[in-house]
């Protein structure tokens, strides 16, 4: 975390004290979103991801309980805001196929969810069985 930082002078970008970032405001909660350092290891199913999201709380990872997978909405500002401080160079904008799209916690229906593609934003909704990257955010 840069020296002196206080919650109102936060930048998108910057490293908090237990290592997540600082990713922005949250427009679904209109409160300051952060996220995790770098995307999980694996590409996940969307049922998958939302498990693996439950066994990150009960783990008590950065010394939090509350990640999520972030909303449509909270994905697109990960996407704007990938280029600032910590946060550039750690998401996958290939735009390959399953790596460089994202899930989204937005369901469409029983069958899709949103993602979104980091090489241009292009948003869409993939089959839940699909695999898709993931950046937890809090």
């Amino acid at each position: 975390m840069r020296e002196g930082v206080q919650q109102e002078n936060l930048q998108v970008g910057d490293e908090m004290e237990d290592g997540t970032i600082y990713a922005g405001i949250s427009p679904d909660t209109r409160k300051p979103m952060y996220a995790m350092p770098t995307d999980v290891s694996l590409t996940y199913t969307f049922n998958a991801a939302k498990d693996y999201v439950d066994d990150l709380n009960a783990l008590d990872s950065f010394s939090h309980t509350d990640w999520r997978v972030p909303t449509k909405n909270e994905l697109n500002v990960l996407y704007e805001n990938r280029n600032k401080g910590k946060l550039k160079g750690t998401f996958n904008e290939t735009g390959s196929y399953p790596a460089g799209w994202y899930w989204s916690s937005s369901q469409g229906n029983t069958l899709n969810a949103r993602a979104q593609r980091f090489s241009d934003g292009h948003p869409r909704y993939f089959y839940k069985s699909n695999v898709s990257s993931l950046r937890c955010v809090r």
